[in-house]
């Protein structure tokens, strides 16, 4: 490792341990929007000052682009949710994309002029792939969701959903955080447990959180990005890594239980999204709802897991020679 990459890297952690403080103590008043678009402005401006056919190392445009992502998210899930402050900082991902690849004309001597394209170390281009933001925002959402507070996760989900929705990412890659969500919210054994706010903690572990924890980040995707979750059904998506788009333990355990609400939802053992997982979700809604009216101190999960059933059409699939036709997603 150079010592220009080695010296980076102290800079990146101590700036991200900042701008992460920074984001948690401002909140909703926070303004990674601008500490973003000032970096964004940076690479470029950087990039375009070079003065050799020779592109920076792309190492260094490595790091760069994980500080944005880092960035944004800390920004997304410090601001409160349902804030058009979100919209703000997805439609600024959005906009670097659209200025296409980052590249500058250069004087190469006896060459002529030559092209030099910013590209990743992987070979990804600036800003035309979006670089790391599938990768780096899949990772904050599983490593983090279990410690953010309530109101941080949501707005986090709703973040995604957003960048999703609006199909950001190539081959909607986002769109495998929401198989995590609904995995954890919908397919994993979790105590029912009660809306409530939850502040941020360090220490809480992903098995900590219950099922009123999680739903309400299910029906944020559902809400803001469900017609595109249909669409990846319909042609049953899985373009994503194995342990994001896997099934969940009760989807996985539901043949050794012959749990009747389930009997005739046989799933693709690959799991990702598909027309019979659509179905399984609303059985599990109607199922937690069912749970939830025979406790009288969580007649909110009630509510949160009727939403769950309307909103979003999933049309009739004839495959695997049944109807597939479902609602899901929350009320407006």
């Amino acid at each position: 490792m150079s010592d220009a990459i080695a010296n980076r890297m102290r800079i990146s952690t101590i700036a991200r341990e900042d701008r992460e403080q920074l984001a948690l103590q401002d909140g909703d008043e926070n303004t990674m929007w601008q500490s973003a678009w000032s970096m964004v402005a940076s690479i470029n401006s950087r990039f375009t000052a070079a003065d050799s056919v020779s592109a920076p190392d792309p190492t260094l445009l490595d790091i760069d682009i994980h500080d944005l992502w880092h960035t944004y998210w800390h920004g997304a899930v410090n601001t409160a949710p349902d804030s058009p402050k979100l919209d703000r900082l997805a439609l600024q991902i959005i906009q670097s994309r659209e200025q296409g690849t980052l590249a500058v004309t250069t004087n190469s001597g006896n060459l002529g002029i030559a092209a030099a394209v910013a590209m990743t170390s992987e070979g990804y281009r600036i800003w035309t792939d979006l670089p790391f933001m599938v990768q780096d925002m899949t990772a904050h959402w599983i490593h983090n969701s279990a410690v953010m507070g309530s109101a941080q996760r949501l707005s986090g989900a709703q973040f995604l959903a957003l960048l999703a929705a609006a199909g950001t990412a190539s081959d909607d890659a986002l769109c495998g955080i929401a198989l995590v969500v609904l995995r954890e919210a919908l397919e994993t054994a979790r105590g029912l447990g009660h809306l409530a706010a939850r502040s941020r903690d360090p220490d809480r572990q992903l098995q900590d959180l219950s099922v009123a924890d999680l739903l309400p980040s299910a029906n944020a995707w559902l809400f803001s990005a469900g017609r595109k979750l249909v669409q990846l059904s319909d042609v049953e998506w899985n373009r994503c890594p194995r342990d994001v788009g896997k099934l969940g333990e009760l989807v996985l355990a539901q043949s050794a239980t012959a749990d009747p609400t389930f009997a005739d939802v046989a799933l693709p053992p690959h799991g990702g999204f598909s027309p019979r997982r659509w179905t399984w979700w609303l059985r599990r809604l109607e199922q937690l709802a069912t749970l939830a009216s025979q406790d009288p101190l969580a007649g909110e999960v009630l509510d949160l897991g009727n939403d769950g059933k309307h909103g979003t059409h999933c049309g009739a699939d004839e495959r695997h020679g049944r109807k597939s036709s479902a609602t899901i997603g929350p009320r407006r």
